[in-house]
């Protein structure tokens, strides 16, 4: 068992929700599990209930459809009807990020509960400063006071939602090492996660049985969660709106990858030899020298789209998604200044 004490307290290892979460939990009585509706999500609470049988659970479900206000307060009540301050995330973005939601408003009413997150996927399991769902402004949040990662859940995942999940992943590290902001142990963490996941995503999706891969995955996804303290960027920034207004039926990683390409070529000039140095974690999987080219290769070589107008996006939204795009928090975070007009020309570019 590893255990990481870095942001927040994360036990990493396989069967870490059978061994580490029951050690967390000790003799609790009583615990609200909060679970979403991202594949993999119900086995891996089934595993957390089986893990805690010592314990009274009840659940609590939620998703990114939802308005995340009234989904915090009707946590909270779900809690007190069950005498707990223990809640227990699991599942992707939107458990974790809800369950982050209900701590800070918790937190501002001057009470204190204790978050433990149980990743069921790729995600950056909660430990970015902000958490943003649906259409939202991010709000700044408490991270889970434990993470149990354990590499076992991505088993059985399906080749597409590992391929774009790990993309979205992927992306969030590039961008924090190219943020301006300086903060080298971020910068380490980012490049290290960007050259785990460009080695073994290939292998995980090749072989999908494969544990060494899926344990390299879920490390680059904590490494690059962990690289979040630093920033996220304009791709993001362009990204929610349009996830926003097309649904569920579109993955974030897919759009990422046509984004990030247009995006890098945008950012050159600002970030000098950092994409020259990323271009160069890709070179066992692609030869092209350039970053925005190197990273579409990759994603071509993984079964995922490469271009907006693949995914069907409409360019006549463009210049809404634009205006979106260049007042999003994320834009502050980019390299260059994004104006509407950059945002657009962006989204020409990635068409």
């Amino acid at each position: 068992m590893t255990l990481i004490d870095y942001l927040t307290r994360t036990h990493f290892a396989e069967a870490a929700i059978e061994d580490a979460l029951p050690e967390e939990v000790g003799s609790l009585a009583r615990a609200l599990v909060l679970v979403d509706n991202e594949p993999g999500s119900a086995a891996v609470c089934s595993r957390v209930q089986e893990s805690l049988d010592q314990t009274s659970i009840s659940l609590a479900r939620t998703d990114r459809a939802g308005p995340h206000e009234e989904a915090t307060l009707r946590i909270l009540r779900a809690m007190r009807d069950i005498r707990t301050d223990t809640l227990i995330a699991v599942g992707g973005s939107a458990a974790v990020g809800q369950a982050r939601l209900v701590a800070e408003h918790a937190l501002r009413r001057g009470e204190h509960l204790t978050l433990i997150a149980v990743p069921a996927g790729l995600c950056d399991f909660g430990l970015a400063r902000r958490v943003r769902l649906g259409q939202g402004q991010p709000v700044a949040c408490p991270r889970p006071d434990r993470v149990i990662a354990d590499p076992t859940v991505l088993e059985g995942a399906s080749s597409r939602r590992l391929a774009a999940a790990a993309m979205e992943v992927l992306v969030h590290a590039i961008e924090a090492y190219a943020s301006p902001v300086y903060h080298p142990p971020a910068d380490a963490l980012a490049l290290e996660a960007t050259k785990r996941l460009t080695r073994w995503l290939p292998v995980a999706l090749a072989s999908p049985g494969h544990r060494e891969a899926q344990r390299e995955l879920m490390a680059a996804a904590l490494t690059a969660g962990l690289a979040l303290e630093k920033a996220v960027g304009g791709v993001d920034a362009l990204a929610h709106p349009i996830k926003a207004e097309l649904g569920p039926g579109v993955l974030h990683g897919d759009l990422h990858v046509p984004l990030m390409a247009a995006m890098a070529d945008f950012n050159t000039e600002a970030v000098g030899e950092r994409y020259a140095t990323m271009a160069e974690t890709f070179a066992r999987t692609t030869r092209e020298p350039h970053f925005s080219t190197a990273i579409g290769a990759f994603a071509r070589a993984i079964g995922l789209p490469t271009s907006l107008r693949e995914m069907g996006i409409n360019p006549a939204r463009f210049d809404r998604f634009a205006e979106m795009a260049a007042n999003d928090p994320g834009a502050l975070a980019n390299p260059r200044r994004l104006t509407p007009g950059d945002c657009r020309r962006i989204l020409e570019a990635a068409w």
